[in-house]
């Protein structure tokens, strides 16, 4: 499993060695056996708070020894300036990215059941 943390937004370096540590925790307790990269960047690049992008099938990527499982994206202004917690959307992202997803009822009460506990055990600190 290896996370790699790219901060577009200069202005949102600070966030970057949380972000990380916190993303390799949450990783390895869902298990995800692979590659995700994880893009802080500012409102110039991004309008919303969080995007994830599962890479479905053989996503072409020869630089990486492992599979990749796909990218999320993080706006910590817009995220902060909306009264929003950036460690719950990024768990919320690392849960996408695991293949949970909100469409139905019941798989939306599943990933909140989870998104939960992941906060409950992980959350806090950025």
């Amino acid at each position: 499993m290896a996370i790699k943390v790219w901060v577009i937004d200069k202005n949102a370096e600070g966030y970057k060695k949380n972000i990380s540590k916190k993303a390799r925790l949450v990783a390895s307790f869902l298990s995800l056996k692979g590659h995700t990269e994880i893009f802080l960047v500012g409102s110039r690049q991004m309008k919303k708070n969080v995007l994830s992008y599962v890479a479905e099938g053989e996503f072409p990527r020869p630089d990486l020894n492992e599979k990749y499982l796909g990218e999320i994206y993080l706006n910590p202004f817009y995220i902060k300036k909306n009264g929003e917690d950036l460690l719950y959307m990024l768990f919320h992202g690392l849960l996408h990215i695991a293949g949970y997803d909100h469409k139905k009822k019941n798989d939306r009460i599943k990933m909140e059941r989870k998104e939960k506990i992941i906060f409950a055990k992980f959350g806090g600190g950025v």
